[in-house]
């Protein structure tokens, strides 16, 4: 009998600690195509405090969205042809936060909730 409640107190504790449980599976990747009609999507919705990582991937030339400027931050980042681009984007605190080109024709932004 106190094997056995040794055991449940073992598993118990391997239960909070996360043991048994599938790893996380990493920050969360959301994507966004940067054409001719501007960002797409230009709404975007992430969880606070989940980890999120903004991929932009610029599609066209026929566009003023050659780089994505944060509007909080004041970070510019490049948007080359073709060619994806990872912004970490803090969820610490529910915010929206806002992005644009650099002629602030084209917008974006992501609501952290």
């Amino acid at each position: 009998m106190r094997r056995l409640l040794m055991s449940a107190a073992m598993l118990g504790v391997l239960l909070a600690a996360g043991g048994g449980c599938a790893p996380p599976s990493g920050p969360k990747e959301i994507r966004v195509t940067a054409n001719e009609k501007g960002f797409e999507p230009a709404t975007l919705t992430v969880e606070k405090g989940r980890p999120a990582i903004l991929i932009i991937t610029r599609t066209s030339d026929a566009t003023c969205a050659t780089e994505a400027i944060f509007t909080e931050t004041g970070r510019r980042y490049e948007l080359p042809l073709n060619e994806e681009v990872r912004i970490d984007v803090p969820t610490d605190a529910a915010t929206t936060l806002h992005y644009a080109c650099g002629m602030n024709m084209y917008k974006g932004e992501i609501v952290v909730k």
